[in-house]
């Protein structure tokens, strides 16, 4: 997992008219120390110059990923041989967000039918609703027994947890069983990339009547603290009613790995309540 105790900022001046702003800020991250941020965000402003000195012309984009996930990161949960099992963070938009390496978690979209989809349900063609997608991953796993699955509604879609075993992100696995079972591509992307799952815990603000927060983390001055804070608390109250996911159902004999399902508890603890609205 890709996250970063210490952050540090430089500020860059740009042409404004290639970047939309005069000066843009480019973060470094580190486990170890400020200074060691610090360093690591230098390095990236003279990449950024050497791009820029490019005139755009070399092949290859300028590389805007850090090398960390930059949320702020709330708490770890680590096994009892002190091997972290997940980590919390907030997200860009103020989400409680569960991350792991241990548990395999998917996210399945389930968008609204067009026009022409619900003419051509009536004469047959199958309906990609969220039974649809519950009945796929109950076949996945009568044609796999050596997998469990626990399956949970979101409000868009499906959301399941593989219980049976410990798999992490970069497993063969994951690859064939994404494509089979039609989870989000963006969502495969992001679990490439910063080599874990993901799983949001909390609602999307805009779905309980609040803008986003407006200033992301790291929070450069007090200003932006103070207008955070007062955010997060009226995001948490907003939040009261609502859950991010109901649990549908589970397939499978095998019962759950001790390791996975210490995350399973983990994250039914914060999104998954007994009542509420999906959000």
């Amino acid at each position: 997992m890709k996250f970063a105790k210490y952050w540090e900022k430089q500020d860059v001046n740009v042409d404004e008219q290639q970047f939309g702003q005069p000066i843009i800020s480019v973060w470094g991250g580190s486990n170890t120390s400020s200074e060691d941020a610090d360093h690591n965000a230098q390095k990236r402003v003279a990449s950024l110059n050497a791009f820029m000195a490019s005139d755009f012309t070399e092949k290859g984009d300028y590389e805007y990923w850090v090398g960390f996930v930059r949320e702020e990161l709330l708490e770890e949960v680590k096994a009892p041989d002190d091997t972290v099992l997940a980590v919390l963070t907030r997200n860009h938009y103020g989400a409680l967000v569960l991350n792991t390496d241990v548990a395999l978690f998917g996210d399945i979209d389930v968008t609204p039918p067009s026009f022409i989809e619900r003419f051509l349900e009536k004469f047959g063609k199958t309906k990609k609703d969220k039974s649809y997608y519950l009945k796929k991953i109950e076949a996945y796993q009568a044609a796999h027994p050596d997998l469990s699955f626990r399956v949970y509604e979101t409000h868009s879609g499906i959301r399941f947890i593989e219980t049976s075993r410990v798999i992490n992100s970069q497993d063969p696995i994951v690859t064939s069983l994404f494509k089979d079972l039609n989870v989000d591509h963006l969502y495969q992307h992001l679990c490439h990339r910063q080599a874990c799952f993901r799983a949001r815990l909390s609602p999307k603000p805009w779905r309980i009547g609040m803008a986003r927060p407006a200033s992301r983390f790291p929070r450069c001055n007090e200003n932006e603290m103070t207008a955070f804070r007062l955010w997060l608390s009226g995001y948490e109250k907003a939040s009261q009613g609502t859950t991010v996911v109901k649990h549908l159902a589970s397939f499978g004999a095998r019962r759950a790995d001790a390791t996975v399902q210490r995350v399973i508890e983990l994250h039914d603890r914060h999104a998954c309540l007994r009542s509420g609205t999906l959000a």
